[in-house]
């Protein structure tokens, strides 16, 4: 485990209860954050500080391949965990705020019908997941 980069993930988990949303565990957090950036070496990490593939409309320096956004650059890690932390109030209508297990906060994300968080299949992002969550911190 990065320590690092959990503590960002404690970070984003402050910033979401700043949203009233209370129930997330920073290791849900730092598990999809491995799975989105390559355990923290893909060229978004550590060119944008952008941990999990966050667009935004504004065009900018770096476009999204398969999609018609563009990924935010961040200024750091820590102005990405503040933000992501935030930005999770816009999946309570998918139930993030209600999510009791790692498997439950992914489908909140996907489900929302706010728009979904990734497009992956549902199963293959939250077998990946869960298996970093495992092999990182082990039990369930």
């Amino acid at each position: 485990m990065n320590d690092y980069f959990y503590q960002l993930a404690t970070v984003a988990t402050e910033a979401a209860i700043s949203k009233e949303i209370t129930n997330l565990d920073p290791r849900w957090i730092y598990s999809q954050w491995v799975h989105e950036s390559d355990n923290f070496t893909s060229q978004l990490a550590i060119g944008n500080h952008n941990l999990g593939g966050l667009t935004q409309e504004e065009p900018n320096d770096s476009p999204q391949p398969d999609g018609s956004y563009y990924y935010i650059n961040f200024d750091s890690y820590e102005s990405y965990a503040d933000y992501f932390g935030s930005y999770l109030h816009y999946f309570i209508d998918g139930g993030v705020d209600q999510a009791t297990t790692l498997e439950e906060y992914i489908t909140a994300l996907k489900n929302s019908p706010s728009g979904a968080y990734f497009g992956d299949s549902l199963e293959n992002y939250v077998n990946n997941c869960q298996r970093i969550y495992m092999e990182i911190f082990g039990g369930m």
